[in-house]
């Protein structure tokens, strides 16, 4: 959540490579399967909202839909046929790489072989056919934090209904999904949450500071879950090698 421009997630992989042993490529690929299905879950959701502020929002419902019908279709197709993108990135950079003098590079073997990897982690999370499971899954993450985003706001004196608060908060987890943002995500979340909550009726003073405050407990929550856990692994490897001594 620190690190400016969404740099932070690459932290996912290398936390599972270091953890549990998976290949950084899977990782990543499971990172990006994962971000796709919450794409997927965060259009539904906000094409339902949308749908139940038709009169405020003064839209053209069929139209409507039928952007967020491309836009959801775009996204799977983009995530079923990652592989195939993978592979033509690959030939790309095969053929400028060859027009550049540079194929014989070491750099370049070992990033179109993480290309080839990852392409393979592709195919293989694919062949699994868990899409049901997963966006169940992905759905049910998602209801559990708004629920959560409806705790704070009751928290900070804020009467508002759960359509209003999936709406506004809907439109500022999109916000912060942008790579566009700064250190700690500040200001992206903000303008986000503020524009989706004046949408729905609060008022200027009343969305930015539960913005800021949202972003607040959400560091704060991050901080003590992180703290524990770290003290868990460490508790946790302190014991394994209580058990088993070096050199076993």
């Amino acid at each position: 959540m620190v690190l400016p421009s969404k740099l932070g997630e690459l932290s996912y992989p290398y936390f599972l490579n270091r953890l549990s042993g998976l290949g950084m490529t899977e990782g990543l690929a499971s990172l990006i399967a994962s971000r796709a299905y919450d794409f997927f879950i965060i259009l539904i959701i906000l094409l339902f909202t949308v749908i139940g502020f038709q009169s405020l929002l003064q839209i053209n419902l069929p139209l409507t839909i039928l952007l967020f019908m491309l836009l959801t279709l775009s996204v799977l197709f983009a995530f079923f046929h990652m592989s195939t993108f993978l592979s033509w990135l690959s030939f790309f950079l095969v053929r400028m790489s060859s027009s550049a003098g540079l194929k014989n590079s070491k750099t370049l073997h070992w990033v179109l072989r993480k290309i080839h990897e990852m392409a393979e982690d592709f195919y293989a999370i694919k062949a699994r056919k868990t899409y049901l499971s997963v966006s169940l899954a992905s759905l049910g993450s998602w209801v559990m934090i708004f629920s959560v985003f409806y705790a704070f706001m009751r928290g900070f004196g804020i009467e508002i209904s759960h359509l209003k608060l999936v709406f506004g908060s809907t439109i500022a987890v999109i916000a912060n999904a942008l790579p566009i943002s700064g250190i700690g995500n500040w200001g992206t979340l903000e303008a986000g949450w503020a524009a989706g909550f004046l949408i729905v009726g609060l008022s200027k003073e009343e969305a930015i500071a539960s913005g800021f405050g949202v972003h607040i407990l959400i560091f704060l929550l991050c901080s003590f879950m992180g703290l524990i856990c770290w003290i868990s692994l460490n508790l946790s490897r302190q014991r394994q090698k209580q058990k088993c001594p070096p050199p076993c």
